[in-house]
């Protein structure tokens, strides 16, 4: 907790690819958020046991679980924080299957600061 007694946003990044999740967290940290990454849907969801992030990014195309899996488990958990999905390999149809999933966003990488950081700030403040 900060001296004002209100508790820090924290941002998850949940990439298989080390320096995507990287660069991620080098502009969530200018944006003075916190952040923390994982390198699986499975590694992030067994975090949700100990904290509970303002805002996840969250990429599509990993092994195993997909964004769009993990976002599911959430769901089904009741775990209703932001999501924005992201994914460098955009699919006919996917923008509207994660909308309709309950992603708050969903980008195409590379990701623009600026549109990242909108994207963010919109999700957070809900």
């Amino acid at each position: 907790m900060s001296k004002m007694g209100i508790a820090p946003i924290v941002v998850a990044i949940v990439d298989d690819d080390g320096a995507v999740r990287r660069a991620l967290r080098r502009l969530v940290l200018s944006l003075s958020y916190q952040s923390v990454g994982y390198a699986s849907g499975e590694e992030f969801l067994a975090s949700l046991l100990d904290m509970v992030p303002s805002c996840v990014i969250l990429d599509q195309h990993m092994p195993n679980l997909n964004g769009l899996d993990v976002l599911g488990r959430m769901r089904s958990e009741g775990l209703a924080m932001p999501v924005i999905i992201i994914t460098g390999l955009d699919q006919p149809g996917m923008r509207a299957k994660c909308i309709k999933a309950g992603a708050a966003a969903y980008l195409v990488k590379p990701l623009e600061s600026s549109v990242l950081s909108t994207v963010i700030e919109a999700a957070i403040a809900g």
